[in-house]
């Protein structure tokens, strides 16, 4: 097993390299049938910078040094191309090193630029990652009753997510507002959230008030969070017009309408102190049951169809959250 993961990776086609190289032969090409040759040596930067924007300080020197043998190569073979005389054989091929030098340094300066570029973008995913679990573990500490809760919605939204075709930045955005979406319950009283008995109606306007809070909470961090904003703020919307803020159908962003389903479907199978937790297939019943009325048909067609994947995919109690 082990020898044939070693010759898979001896065989692996590198894709970007091949582009990479393509362009370079592109360019060289070109090079060889246009006249003013010297003048147009200065176009082989253009895969090189190429190269170093999109794959880094490793590809861009590729490039250089395929540009510089192709270029010495015909150099050799057709000497007139130059358009040098048989005197200033040396001035050409000090011209071609000197060129040759500058496409490298050039190369290597500008890839390792992008690598320092992707290397600090990388650390400030990381710290967003950060927060957002810290984030995620202050809200199921609010309800100790439904602790996980939100991490379990993530992964149950993802999935759904991912099953409808939804691209990887949306099904990104989706997973982590899943992971936000009770946020806004920390501006919630303990009382209130775990008060066994019938909630008056003014307890329950200040439950259904937390997904303003959320969003009020998120709103001032600014950036990719804004976002997130919409989808915390109507996961508790009804597909027939009849949730916390009245949008219907469409008119319901597609990831609130994903995280409404992962979310009833959740608390539906957790213990309450006013309940004891219903089954998968009961839950699963009522989820179908909804459809068209609570909640978006074609995402509880999608969510029935990935059912049966639940009890594998979703950990009761998680070690790490995943992103």
């Amino acid at each position: 097993m082990r020898l044939k993961s070693q010759i898979s990776e001896y065989f692996r086609i590198d894709k970007e390299l091949i582009i990479i190289f393509l362009l370079v032969a592109i360019t060289g090409v070109i090079f060889f049938f246009v006249s003013t040759q010297r003048a147009f040596l200065n176009f082989f930067y253009l895969p090189v910078l190429i190269g170093a924007y999109f794959f880094g300080r490793r590809y861009a020197t590729h490039s250089a040094v395929l540009s510089i043998i192709m270029i010495s190569v015909i150099a050799y073979v057709y000497p007139s191309s130059f358009a040098f005389s048989s005197d200033e054989e040396l001035y050409k091929w000090l011209d071609i090193v000197t060129w040759g030098g500058f496409l490298f340094i050039t190369g290597y300066c500008m890839g390792l630029l992008f690598e320092k570029k992707e290397q600090a973008k990388k650390e400030i995913k990381n710290t967003y990652r950060g927060i957002i679990e810290m984030l995620s573990l202050i809200i199921d500490s609010v309800d100790k009753q439904t602790q996980n809760h939100s991490y379990r919605v993530s992964v149950i939204a993802e999935m759904i997510a991912k099953e409808m075709g939804c691209h990887e930045a949306e099904v990104e955005n989706i997973r982590i507002a899943a992971l936000l979406h009770d946020i806004g319950k920390i501006g919630v009283s303990a009382e209130i959230l775990h008060k066994i008995g019938k909630l008056s109606e003014e307890e329950r306007e200040r439950i259904k008030s937390h997904t303003t809070l959320g969003a009020d909470v998120l709103e001032p961090v600014g950036g990719r969070v804004l976002q997130l904003l919409p989808l915390i703020l109507h996961h508790h919307e009804n597909y027939d017009g009849k949730g916390y803020h009245g949008l219907i159908g469409e008119g319901i962003p597609l990831g609130a309408r994903i995280i409404a389903v992962a979310d009833v479907y959740d608390a539906l199978t957790t213990d309450r102190p006013y309940r004891t937790g219903l089954s998968p297939l009961q839950a699963r019943k009522e989820i179908v049951t909804n459809s068209g009325t609570h909640f978006d048909p074609d995402v509880v067609k999608v969510f029935d169809s990935i059912f049966h994947k639940l009890d594998s995919e979703l950990p009761l109690l998680p070690t790490k959250l995943e992103f």
